[in-house]
């Protein structure tokens, strides 16, 4: 009924109005309500997946970046004469004369030093010499540079071999105390040293072995290492030869607290000794620095041991850095290494790599040299991956939380398998 009475009014005022129809006003119909406009999500940045390599039987599978010692210009003792020098009451003596006789002549001996240019090595009673003098309590290295001068240049009974290529080693009596800076040699764990001095305006190489302790083993060892050092560095203070890393190796010269002749590049490690019976020469005598062997993949320290493996990382596409050294007493230089920007974190590339087949080995990355504790503006390191094989890539992230007096970092990487540890150093730098 409600229907009827609207429509009854309508037409009403219809005809009142003197139209002849009545034409309803169009109701418009509103248009449907669209739903607001929905952003698309943001895709989440693709990352690329880490490419870890894959094992290979290319040995070694990467070229190692391996330090090289360098030549700075110095000559090297061509045919070296060892002349035996010690005191009287000698009860080591004759092996000590044994030792000079024997160690230039055979495999051990070029093994170490030919790659450098060194050929063979004589000795023989005729370079034996045996003092008279009794042995002074103490002797400190610019006396002994002293004694040596005096002793080659005195007009009567001056000590032998004078000429050609000699080297004198001098085995200091068990009652002398060597002092280096003031302090006794053997306190500071300095086992030997090599200099050189002047005669008639000649140069002359010599080397002195200390007494540390009772081990007749830590005099042969430090005497191998010394003779080898004389041999292919013989006048370090006026004429260096083969001494320090090379440029782009500079994380080498700091991992080895630029101690950096071939002797000394291997002194620091565990298994850095031959004993008598692995060698030729019938000593213990120490393994030192070939840039042959190390660049070549195998182990940089020879001779290398018998059915032995050698393993270790290496990084992979090192950069030109900037290192300040002024602050330990250096120049600010470039290297080989990372640019990574304080704040920033950046992934490093390290692939594993041996010279045969081997099962996996374990890697662990630390600030600092061989001892850690080096850290100078402090980065945080984490491994993705920490064992593999060769072939096989790990990647380390390092985040720089300050730049550090020399805006740099040292990095090692130590790789250890079956209780032998090989290490791999690399600096952090400034881009």
């Amino acid at each position: 009924m409600k229907n009827q009475g609207l429509l009854g009014l309508a037409s009403l005022l219809a005809v009142a109005c003197g139209a002849t129809e009545a034409v309803p006003e169009p109701v418009s119909t509103p248009e449907p309500t669209q739903p607001a406009p929905v952003a698309a999500p943001t895709p989440a940045p693709v990352v690329p997946e880490l490419d870890h390599g894959a094992l290979s039987e290319t040995y070694p599978a990467f070229a190692p970046e391996m330090g090289q010692i360098m030549n700075h210009g110095g000559s090297v003792l061509k045919n070296p004469v060892v002349v035996t020098v010690t005191w009287p009451g000698d009860d080591k003596a004759d092996q000590l004369e044994a030792l000079g006789d024997a160690i230039g002549a055979g495999q051990y001996w070029k093994d170490v030093t030919s790659e450098y240019g060194v050929g063979a090595g004589s000795s023989g009673a005729e370079h034996h010499l045996r003092l008279t003098e009794t042995a002074p309590a103490s002797m400190s290295d610019k006396q002994l540079d002293a004694f040596v001068a005096q002793s080659l240049s005195r007009a009567e009974a001056p000590w032998p071999a004078t000429s050609g290529n000699p080297v004198y080693i001098l085995y200091l009596a068990k009652a002398t105390t060597l002092m280096l800076s003031g302090k006794s040699a053997c306190s500071q764990g300095i086992g030997g040293y090599h200099s050189s001095t002047k005669v008639n305006g000649s140069s002359v190489a010599y080397a002195i072995v200390p007494r540390c302790g009772n081990s007749f083993e830590r005099i042969t060892v430090a005497a191998s290492h010394e003779l080898a050092e004389a041999a292919t560095d013989p006048y370090p203070n006026s004429r260096p030869a083969y001494v320090g890393f090379k440029e782009e190796h500079l994380a080498w010269d700091i991992f080895q607290q630029f101690q950096s002749e071939n002797g000394d590049a291997c002194e620091f490690y565990r298994d850095s000794n031959l004993e008598a019976s692995e060698n030729d020469v019938g000593f213990t005598l120490q393994r030192q620095w070939s840039n042959a062997s190390g660049k070549a993949g195998h182990d940089p320290c020879v001779p290398a041991f018998k059915n032995t493996t050698y393993f270790n990382v290496t990084p992979l596409g090192l950069e030109d850095i900037d290192v300040d050294l002024s602050s330990i007493g250096g120049s600010e230089t470039t290297t080989k290494g990372y640019k990574v920007k304080v704040g920033e974190t950046r992934q490093i590339p390290l692939g594993f790599y041996s010279d045969r087949p081997l099962t996996p080995w374990t890697i662990k990355a630390i600030t600092g040299g061989i001892t850690g504790g080096r850290s100078s503006g402090g980065v945080d390191l984490e491994l993705d991956v920490t064992s593999g094989q060769n072939g096989q890539k790990a990647y380390l992230s390092v985040t720089v939380n300050t730049a550090g007096t020399t805006g740099s970092e040292l990095v090692t990487v130590v790789s250890t398998r079956a209780g032998v540890s090989h290490y791999m150093p690399f600096l952090i730098g400034r881009p």
